[in-house]
């Protein structure tokens, strides 16, 4: 259980007002596929979206949303940052899942 996760110090970085302006949100379902080439860490990220059909039914279709690469550094720190915030969703000291 978590009692009260705390946060770390962060050391804070400028960043360009007009990046946050375009800076895509990517949503994914699951992780398709991963690897390794030259280093560089590779993960298909995946999710599932409704189409409809010529007989006006729906048929889920699945996509790839996003192509993301990184150095083995930034995935630490990646993994890092999902491990927390999962925390988050932990449930607190006397209260049931």
């Amino acid at each position: 259980m978590v009692h009260n996760p705390t946060v770390s110090t962060v050391q804070t970085t400028e960043f360009s007002k007009l990046s946050a302006q375009s800076a895509p949100f990517v949503y994914f379902d699951r992780v398709v596929t991963a690897g390794v080439h030259h280093g560089t860490i590779q993960l298909e990220l995946g999710a599932s979206t409704l189409v409809p059909t010529p007989d006006s039914k729906v048929a889920s279709v699945h996509v790839i949303t996003a192509h993301l690469r990184c150095n083995p550094s930034a995935a630490a720190e990646l993994r890092k940052a999902i491990d927390n915030v999962l925390l988050l969703l932990a449930p607190t000291k006397g209260e049931s899942s």
